[in-house]
């Protein structure tokens, strides 16, 4: 996943069409790139560098972790004791109480709502996220209003990012991975030696052997270990490397869709795929694999689609972070310059990150208009 940049004192205003969603006309897309630079580095790793809640994390020059609105703003000011973690999710983000070294959360306004009382608080996922009380050294997990849902003793390593209902978990010895549900208990077992998240209702995992397949939320391996790697399901279509290393697409039932014929293949978002072709070039193919962005030279990585836009560019010296990067819609014509920082952001709800250097970032914001 790629992110970019945006020029100095620049605004880009480009007009395109836009696929449209199906109930509406298409319509005019315009990118505009603020004027004034932000004091912008990502916050890692609590960060992943995009918008959340309206609100983007940001570490400043001199170390210390703000809040922008999507003007480019400091949101708002915390008391000097409260420290924040990391991104917004679902409308909360983890703050830290310098003075007792506890945590709790607060709203997108800055208003501390749940109270700094817990020695560890995780990030919200699916209205739920984990706690160690301090008083009891328990662990919980509570809801958006602090609201206990549920006590467990037993700790599980795992970050307790909960999708469709479980959360990756780490065995304390062997480093192998299974699966923990929101009452904090091991739902599938420590057996794989890799996993992502359930996505699109199944997980990929990595047996023994090194070979990849797919379970559900059962635990139960529905397409058996057979690739050399693969990618999460979306929009009901997963890729995956076959034994001679060439990329195509899987449906849910593993029946091949899209012949292996790709030297390598992403994840579909918003009905288009990144692959890449013999010559490393990147091309989108629709979920016929059709290629509906023929294949270009001047690009050899790409993020997925969001809001109609992708992040795609070039890694220079083996290095993506030293390429140049810039937006396309998808129709594959370049909104802006190849002239960012891979560390730019994917668009959410109609704001990215475009990232210049460390220290000086500028907010893209997307306007769209009927024909």
């Amino acid at each position: 996943m790629l992110k970019k940049l945006g020029l100095a004192a620049l605004i880009l205003i480009t007009g395109i069409s836009v696929i449209g969603t199906g109930w509406a006309a298409p319509s005019i897309t315009t990118i505009e790139v603020s004027k004034t630079a932000v004091d912008y580095n990502i916050a890692r790793p609590s960060s992943d560098g995009a918008f959340h809640d309206g609100l983007l994390a940001a570490e400043t020059s001199a170390g210390n972790l703000v809040y922008y609105n999507t003007k480019g703003q400091k949101a708002f000011s915390l008391p000097a004791e409260l420290k924040p973690v990391g991104d917004f999710q679902e409308q909360r983000a983890v703050v830290k109480n310098t003075k007792t070294n506890l945590f709790g959360y607060i709203n997108t306004k800055g208003t501390l709502v749940i109270p700094c009382q817990y020695t560890e608080a995780n990030v919200f996922s699916e209205g739920k996220a984990k706690v160690t009380i301090a008083d009891t050294k328990e662990n919980a997990i509570i809801d958006r209003t602090g609201k206990i849902l549920s006590h467990f003793k037993e700790h599980v390593d795992s970050e307790y990012v909960f999708t469709e209902g479980l959360a990756l978990a780490y065995a304390p010895n062997t480093g192998k991975i299974g699966f923990v549900n929101a009452s904090g208990k091991l739902a599938i077992p420590y057996q794989y030696k890799y996993s992502r998240s359930f996505s699109d209702g199944l997980a990929i995992v990595q047996n023994s052997k090194g070979l990849y397949g797919y379970i559900n939320t059962a635990g139960k391996e529905v397409i058996p270990p057979q690739y050399k790697s693969g990618g999460d399901f979306s929009e009901g279509l997963a890729p995956v490397q076959n034994a001679k290393g060439k990329w195509g697409f899987i449906n849910k039932q593993g029946k091949v869709v899209i012949p292996f014929k790709f030297t390598d293949a992403q994840d579909f978002s918003e009905g288009l795929a990144s692959v890449k072709n013999a010559k490393n070039e990147v091309g989108f193919i629709d979920k016929t694999g059709t290629l509906v962005i023929k294949y270009q030279q001047k690009y050899d990585v790409t993020s997925p689609f969001k809001e109609g836009i992708a992040l795609v560019g070039k890694q220079a010296n083996s290095s993506v972070s030293n390429g140049k990067f810039g937006y396309i819609n998808r129709q594959g014509q370049l909104l802006t310059k190849l002239e960012y920082r891979s560390e730019s952001s994917s668009f959410s709800n109609g704001y990215a990150v475009a990232f210049v250097k460390p220290g000086k970032a500028f907010i893209v914001s997307k306007h769209s208009a009927s024909k």
